[in-house]
């Protein structure tokens, strides 16, 4: 799913495959759909819908969507069914990554034990959250309070869907239904429409209300009909993270001192959210920042940060390196391995993937999308609107630090 929206990684061939993970999967028989449904609302299906659908609008891997309307009154509604023993198929599938992750750390502390990352805490970490998306409950009560929350911030061009929690259980879920086209459907000009609403609302989420989204993939994004404005909505919240001020104010300092090349005080940063340790080696790091980073800054995707990668080592448009070219890179490859005991923390995992899929949509509406800069003036409002100490600080940072304007 995340990768279905690279274009500046992977082939349109291979994209049009991946696309269908999002919600096109072969979906299970509707009779046994139907069966299960009742069996959840403990009732017959005519005596809570007038109409349901005869197959699914949408299939996934963990369930398949129906359209329906209530008979009470009159509503249309989502009815999301979970697929029939989808918590055995996961938990062995679970069961078998568990073991090998514990065979590789293995490996990793024989072989690079300065390599701090705690891998199976890193499966560990996904395999609650794949447990948790298994319960439509948790789902239902992370939607509710996402909604809530974008209405306090006041985000009318970003909408949730209503919860029908007293109809809902955990392998059933029921929400408004959401009369719109999905991202993957839209026009690259009605994407790039959306692409200030999205990067605002997940902003929003990450740096001021600390509760955002881990899933957004084009078939969970869709454009609203009948809205006078571009609307964005957001669907499946089975998979959310939260930080904690701490985190999202270390945050805003990340954005700020990337924006502005000060790798020193991105040390700092990356120390204080724990992905490196006090005791690293800034000599070797702050350089080896320098080389990764600076390109991403540029923005443009991944085509892009090759090329600047290519630049920085001597290598021509044939990858052909001059001298030196390949011998330097593979020593910065050795000193990230052998030097630099990085660790990736459990939650930033998956804000991880929640980046890379949303930066995916944006280049496939503006291939030279630059993230870090797009974000740069969010941050700017929130420093200003804010009084805190850790907030004041950061503001003299972004005022005095230079490079970003």
């Amino acid at each position: 799913q995340m990768m279905s929206v690279r274009p500046d990684v992977l082939p349109q061939e291979a994209l049009d495959e991946l696309k269908i993970l999002q919600d096109s999967v072969q979906p299970f028989d509707s009779n046994v759909a139907r069966a299960q449904i009742e069996s959840e609302l403990g009732r017959p299906l005519d005596e809570v819908f007038s109409f349901i659908s005869e197959e699914p609008v949408a299939a996934a891997s963990l369930a398949q969507v129906y359209k329906a309307t209530l008979l009470e009154d009159g509503r249309e509604v989502a009815v999301k069914v979970q697929r029939p023993a989808v918590l055995e198929t996961v938990s062995k599938d679970l069961y078998v990554l568990r073991r090998a992750a514990e065979v590789y750390q293995g490996l990793i502390e024989r072989f690079a034990p300065q390599q701090r990352t705690d891998y199976v805490g890193l499966l560990n970490e996904w395999a609650v959250g794949f447990y948790t998306e298994l319960d439509f409950m948790n789902e239902a009560r992370n939607q509710m309070t996402l909604r809530q929350m974008l209405l306090d911030e006041g985000l009318e061009r970003v909408y949730v869907p209503e919860v029908f929690e007293n109809l809902s259980s955990r392998r059933l879920l029921i929400t408004e239904w959401i009369d719109g086209t999905k991202l993957s459907d839209c026009s690259p000009e009605e994407v790039k429409e959306l692409v200030d609403i999205g990067q605002e609302c997940f902003l929003v989420q990450l740096l001021q209300v600390g509760f955002f989204h881990s899933d957004p993939h084009p078939g969970n994004l869709m454009r609203m009909n009948n809205r006078a404005e571009p609307t964005l909505a957001l669907l499946d919240f089975g998979l959310m993270a939260s930080v904690d001020q701490k985190e999202m104010d270390t945050i805003v300092n990340c954005i700020i001192h990337l924006a502005n090349k000060d790798y020193s005080q991105l040390v700092d940063d990356f120390i204080s959210l724990g992905i490196l340790p006090a005791d690293c080696d800034r000599s070797k790091v702050e350089p080896l920042m320098d080389k990764a980073l600076t390109p991403y800054v540029k923005g443009g995707g991944a085509k892009r940060y090759e090329a600047e990668l290519k630049k920085q080592y001597g290598f021509d448009d044939e990858g052909v390196g001059m001298t030196g070219g390949f011998q330097a890179m593979t020593q910065d490859f050795l000193t990230v391995l052998n030097d630099i005991p990085f660790a990736i923390p459990p939650y930033f995992a998956l804000l991880g993937r929640a980046v890379v899929t949303l930066e995916g949509v944006a280049l496939g509406a503006d291939p030279e999308y630059k993230m870090v800069m797009e974000a740069y003036p969010f941050v700017a409002r929130k420093l200003l609107k804010e009084d805190r100490p850790e907030i004041q600080r950061a503001l003299q940072e972004l005022l005095y630090g230079g490079g970003a304007w």
